[in-house]
């Protein structure tokens, strides 16, 4: 389900004025909510790419590749929650066909039908109106499908999954999306700042995920990019462990890190969708509740397995990620480096959309200061590009 990083990208690309006003509306309403500045800027310390954070680097169970120069992570926030979106869609769009042909067309079509067969006939006025009922169901599932097609893409008839690939090699990073959620992008490695605190107390990282912000500051796109990554964790443990796994691979190499025990798939397997919707038991049963996670399961089993059932359809109905020839070649010898992304590279409009959304966002909340933040080094710097 990329619901919410198509609803990002949204917000960071409505014209100014559509933001303003959405802004007066919910200061009014007061339901504002910190930036990712604020948050970052409760806490005590801003990790840099090359400070450890754990002894205990993991994968988490979020890796789709693993190789000598890159490692591709799962980049999409309540991918777990996928079928959803598709099992409400099916439902509407069925419950209301079935409601608009047995409730009309069918009726309509008995009756002209039965023209034939008798004397008695309907004469023009009925075949007008029966022509009137069925463009009308034509013009239900037009609409229809309109004004829900945005959302249905979400999750239908587009790519599998979003990859954010590391590439140690060119130091940077490239973010797979489909269009509608801001497309390919290409980040500086030395721009990360990870949302990470390793003095919280463990329990406050369930469910969560690791998110990586990149400043317009430093990335110089002129815009923010944010990524969130991972399956949900079991604990801050993990997830400090999962940006240490990220950070010494990227440091050090694949050899400063414990090789995955198990990939995610990339082909739509129908294992996976049970596990991501037994997912949310798992805390139960890493904290001693078997007994009432095997209660909970078999209770919710048949809608378990409807939303595990839509859940693998909803990977059928997709297609593998593709990565442009340039960014599969990156990092290989005499081969070009990608050009990190600007605003500019959306076009004229949507750029100056994200320069300004992102500049209003500064002046309200300005990024805390990077002590020791060292500038973005060259990959040729590294000599074996």
């Amino acid at each position: 389900m990329f619901l919410f990083e198509r609803m990002m990208w949204s917000v960071k690309t409505e014209s100014p004025e559509k933001r303003e006003f959405w802004r007066r509306e919910t200061e009014q309403n007061g339901t504002g909510g910190g930036s990712v500045s604020e948050r970052a800027d409760e806490k005590s310390k801003l990790w840099e790419f090359y400070e450890s954070a754990s002894d205990t680097p993991t994968c988490a169970d979020s890796l789709y590749g693993f190789e000598e120069n890159c490692i591709d992570v799962r980049a999409a926030f309540q991918e777990e929650k996928r079928g959803l979106i598709a099992f409400a869609f099916l439902g509407l769009s069925v419950g209301l066909n079935s409601y608009m042909f047995y409730g009309f067309v069918w009726a309509v079509i008995s009756v002209l039908v039965a023209d034939f067969n008798t004397d008695k006939t309907v004469g023009i006025d009925g075949w007008l109106f029966g022509a009137l009922i069925v463009c009308l169901w034509f013009v239900m599932n037009y609409y229809l499908w309109k004004y829900t097609w945005r959302w249905i893409r979400v999750e239908l008839f587009t790519q599998r999954h979003l990859i954010a690939r590391f590439n140690r090699k060119t130091r940077q990073i490239y973010v797979n999306r489909p269009d509608y959620a801001g497309g390919i992008v290409t980040l500086p490695w030395e721009a990360v700042i990870p949302a990470i605190n390793p003095e919280d107390p463990d329990f406050m990282g369930i469910g969560g995920f690791l998110l990586l912000a990149f400043p317009s500051e430093h990335t110089g796109a002129g815009y923010d990019e944010v990524l969130m990554l991972g399956r949900p964790m079991h604990g801050n443990d993990e997830l400090v462990g999962f940006w240490e796994f990220i950070r010494r691979y990227m440091e050090e190499g694949p050899q400063a890190v414990p090789k995955p025990k198990r990939l995610l798939p990339l082909s739509p397997t129908p294992i996976e969708p049970i596990r991501a919707t037994l997912r949310f038991m798992s805390g139960f049963w890493r904290n001693g509740g078997k007994i009432a996670a095997v209660v909970t399961g078999t209770l919710l089993s048949p809608l378990i397995l409807l939303h595990a059932l839509c859940h693998w359809i909803s990977l059928l109905l997709c297609w593998a990620p593709r990565w442009p020839k340039e960014i599969q070649e990156a990092g290989q010898p005499g081969k070009p480096i990608p050009k990190l992304t600007t605003a500019e590279d959306f076009g004229p409009v949507i750029g100056a959309h994200l320069r300004a959304n992102t500049l209003k966002e500064r002046i309200d909340t300005p990024m805390p200061e990077r002590k020791g933040w060292r500038p973005a080094a060259r990959p040729q710097d590294y000599g074996d590009v």
